[in-house]
């Protein structure tokens, strides 16, 4: 039996890739926007003044380990 592939060849239409586009900005946006706030959180609880480079080394493995955990789920 043939299938008709024909829909793999059409373009979504310059609207729809703009759609697309905000909505993939806003949603990088947000997730910007909870992460700068749970840093914020995190060194508030830990009582971290400062950032330097081993803090944010240390922040970026934490995230990192939380990602590949919930990826694993």
């Amino acid at each position: 039996m043939t299938k008709d592939l024909s829909y793999l060849l059409d373009q979504p239409s310059e609207a729809q890739e703009e759609a697309v586009r905000k909505a993939v900005e806003a949603e990088c946006m947000r997730a910007i926007a909870t992460y700068l706030t749970e840093v914020a959180d995190t060194m508030e609880a830990n009582n971290v003044e400062t950032l330097n480079v081993p803090t944010l080394r240390a922040m970026a493995s934490q995230f990192t380990h939380r990602l590949e955990n919930e990826n694993q789920d």
